[in-house]
């Protein structure tokens, strides 16, 4: 063999590597693409999701933010009537004791108006 074909031939073989390499430099940046792609779709899709849940928490937490105010606001209003329920309830034993000892005092002056009347005869 001659130094001029070794040369051929090592040329050849060295553009053949050459064309093998960029053939797979190119898939290889290419897979990358597609791999990046794809990690961008699902990392895009959870983050949305993601969004998505914390718009619906931040909603239903002012839902149950007025709900509890409403909530609040009744509860003060039953409050207020059992105060008033009590109070009366109060004032009805007050005015059933007061009954009871106008009841006594006109019973004990009956009687005393019976017994002073029954003695002169």
């Amino acid at each position: 063999m001659s130094l001029s074909q070794l040369v051929k031939e090592h040329q050849t073989k060295q553009a053949t590597q050459k064309r093998e390499t960029e053939h797979l430099r190119k898939e290889a940046i290419q897979s990358v693409g597609v791999f990046s792609d794809a990690v961008a779709d699902t990392l895009s899709g959870r983050v949305s999701q993601i969004f998505v849940n914390q718009k619906s928490l931040e909603q239903e937490a002012r839902s149950l933010s007025v709900q509890t105010a409403r909530y609040a606001k009744q509860t003060a209003q039953w409050l207020a009537l059992v105060e008033q329920f009590d109070s009366a309830l109060k004032e009805l034993g007050d005015v059933q004791n007061w009954v009871q000892v106008i009841q006594r005092d006109m019973e004990q002056v009956t009687n005393s108006l019976e017994s002073s009347h029954r003695e002169p005869a």
